[in-house]
């Protein structure tokens, strides 16, 4: 009978120890508290050189630090700096008809070939013509409520990166004229993909962002501002979709005269997380 009682004793002292550990624990990491998304410290540590205090856990257990356990601030910071659009983007298609299906994909064919052969006449390389588009169609007459087959119609899509904005807008029109009445232009959007210099400029702006908000909070906690612990960035380069539309390109005879081009601008946006620890 004693000994049962000793040993109900000991194990009830020994879970008021424990208890008596995570009360001090828990008020130390409140104190150092910061920011949910800051990292987290080992499980299971006293004294550890971030200040954190943790009662030892029990044998086969872990006791994890609270997520928001971390002395720091999280910020996102914006950077956005505007530049000139490098490359143009055409989009363009040939269409044939005919009676059968043969001579329509033939007339096609023939008609897209003399299109490519002018864009590699305009110093155009075979990389930068992409065929995204490939199809035939029956066609059909409704009059007299009657459908009657009339032919076939063939189309072909290619889409055109143009890299010299300077010689673009003749490209085009000689294209134009390579096609005839079989061609159209469906879009021409612009595009900035030599952004190395703008994108860094960007991050300057996104991290000096940051950092002055961080500055902010911690003077305002009553801390200093400590080094960073982890960034992440986000990157965002819109298109300028300034699409013209043609129903039909102008005739060969009409085409020697230059589209004109205006290339406009392009902003590069760099958004920035930062996690900063306090001093």
């Amino acid at each position: 009978m004693n000994l049962n009682l000793n040993l109900a004793l000991t194990r009830r002292t020994a879970v008021l120890g424990i208890a008596t550990l995570l009360a001090v624990g828990g008020a130390v990491a409140i104190g150092l508290s910061g920011n949910s998304a800051a990292p987290s410290a080992n499980a299971g540590t006293i004294g550890t050189p971030g200040g954190s205090v943790l009662a030892p856990a029990l044998v086969g257990e872990s006791t994890p630090l609270a997520p928001d356990a971390f002395p720091g601030v999280t910020v996102q910071g914006v950077g956005k700096v505007t530049g000139t659009p490098d490359t143009l983007i055409l989009t363009l298609s040939v269409t044939k008809t005919a009676g059968d299906v043969s001579s329509a994909m033939n007339g096609m064919a023939t008609t897209m070939t003399a299109v490519q052969n002018s864009l590699k006449g305009n110093k155009v390389a075979d990389a930068d013509q992409k065929t995204s588009g490939l199809g035939v169609s029956p066609q059909y007459d409704y009059s007299s409520n009657k459908r009657t087959l009339t032919g076939y119609e063939a189309t072909e899509n290619l889409t055109v990166t143009l890299r010299d904005s300077k010689t673009a807008g003749a490209t085009i029109s000689a294209a134009a004229a390579a096609g005839g009445d079989a061609t159209q232009i469906s879009g021409l959007s612009t595009d900035l993909q030599n952004n190395s210099g703008p994108l860094n400029q960007a991050r300057d702006a996104a991290f000096n962002d940051a950092k002055a908000k961080a500055t902010q909070y911690a003077k305002s906690a009553g801390r200093s501002l400590g080094p960073v612990v982890r960034i992440e960035e986000s990157v965002s380069t819109p298109t300028n979709n300034s699409s013209p539309m043609m129903d039909k390109a102008p005739a060969a005879a009409g085409a020697n005269v230059p589209v004109p081009i205006q290339m406009g601008s392009a902003e590069v946006t760099v958004q920035a997380t930062v996690v900063f620890s306090f001093g």
